[in-house]
């Protein structure tokens, strides 16, 4: 609504009024910030003379809005505003506070000072125009505020994946520094730590919502992503949580995850990554779940020597692994579930939903091809290696 021009000069005459004594008002509206928001009153990293100067500058954008016509030629004040209380750390919700207790505080000065029943009339024409400076300042402050918490994010976040790196590939220093990363990464329980290995697949995430998961469980970890893996170092509160960890992290893995040993010194780190890569090794390709380092000796031995499993793994098959692909997959498929079932034909075939004398023909044909029987221990090794071998995919698969 337009206002007549008495009414124009009427209110340009209370705003200037306003600006005039702007400093005292100034002192007036910080203490009443301070007394109605507890934020402010409580933080240690907000001097007083910060706030004061930011409630100065927006309170003189506010009312030059007002003056103006009701639109904020200047942004800056808000904005400053947002970036200093994210960096101090006040809450959003604070900052958000305090701009409405400024539009109040400016409304009931403007009321005041309008004495008379015509001033109060149209001074009410203009109650929209307060309002909505003060949600144009404060959804600038807003914005600078979400912006320099997202860049103090990354800055964290950056910071913190050096500082992880450095523990886990050994350049952090003597026990004292080491321990050092560990507290600025609250990570400095006493022990014990494990390091976890998870393979990155297609760029999709391994272990998805990890943290959360394990956090569950009272485990702090953090995390950074190396060449094609996710790697993690976790704060165990006690020792048999080991097993919770891997119970936690089968239940999510999306790809091969390798758990290292536990240790109890952060200098310790590097080995265990070198663990936990190995460990994911002894999975099968493609084959998401969890295994731990020394759980399984000889799969460790294939993961750690490819070259020489691949060729044991040639020595002892032969002329097997020229078959066709489908009649090879069966020989060493009936071959694992022998294994699996502890030598037993009959149980390996009730695993494999077949008779026991095609399980019995399938073992001699493998000893036909190879020349090691399964009953003898010493070819029944050599099998058991090579089948390692080839299902770690040191061999053609």
């Amino acid at each position: 609504m337009t206002m007549p021009p008495s009414a124009e000069t009427r209110m340009t005459d209370l705003l200037d009024r306003l600006l005039g004594p702007v400093d005292s008002l100034t002192d007036e509206l910080t203490a009443e910030i301070l007394n109605g928001e507890h934020s402010y009153a409580e933080s240690t990293l907000l001097s007083h003379e910060q706030l004061r100067t930011a409630v100065h500058d927006n309170l003189c954008t506010l009312l030059m809005a007002l003056k103006n016509g009701g639109v904020p030629t200047n942004m800056d004040a808000p904005r400053a505003a947002g970036r200093l209380k994210a960096e101090r750390g006040i809450p959003l919700a604070a900052l958000l506070h305090a701009f409405r207790l400024g539009g109040r505080f400016i409304w009931d000065r403007l009321l005041a000072m309008a004495l008379d029943q015509d001033s109060a009339t149209w001074l009410l024409h203009r109650a929209s125009d307060v309002w909505v400076i003060i949600d144009e300042c404060s959804s600038a402050a807003a914005d600078a505020y979400r912006t320099a918490v997202e860049e103090q994010a990354r800055r964290d976040a950056s910071a913190r994946s050096v500082m992880l790196t450095t523990l886990l590939d050994g350049t952090a220093g003597n026990s004292s520094s080491a321990w050092e990363v560990m507290r600025v990464l609250r990570l400095d329980r006493k022990g014990p730590f494990l390091v976890v290995c998870a393979e990155i697949n297609d760029g999709a995430d391994p272990l998805p919502a990890v943290e959360g998961q394990l956090r569950a469980v009272d485990i702090n970890s953090e995390w950074i992503h190396g060449a094609g893996s996710l790697l993690g170092l976790l704060a165990l509160p006690n020792e048999h949580m080991a097993v919770a960890v891997e119970e936690r992290l089968d239940g999510i893995a999306l790809s091969r995850v390798g758990i290292s040993r536990s240790f109890t010194s952060p200098i310790d780190a590097p080995n265990a990554r070198r663990e936990a890569q190995l460990a994911a090794k002894c999975l099968p390709p493609g084959a998401p779940g969890t295994h731990i380092y020394g759980s399984s000796p000889i799969a460790l031995l294939a993961a750690t020597s490819p070259d020489a499993a691949s060729e044991v793994a040639h020595t002892v098959f032969g002329p097997l692994l020229t078959l066709p692909t489908a009649e090879r997959a069966v020989l060493l498929d009936t071959l694992d579930i022998w294994f699996t079932a502890g030598g037993s034909t009959t149980r390996a075939a009730e695993h494999l939903h077949c008779h026991r004398n095609t399980v019995l023909y399938r073992l001699n044909r493998i000893t036909e091809l190879t020349g090691r029987r399964t009953s003898d221990a010493d070819s029944s090794a050599e099998l058991y290696v090579a089948l390692q071998a080839a299902r770690l995919g040191t061999i053609p698969g």
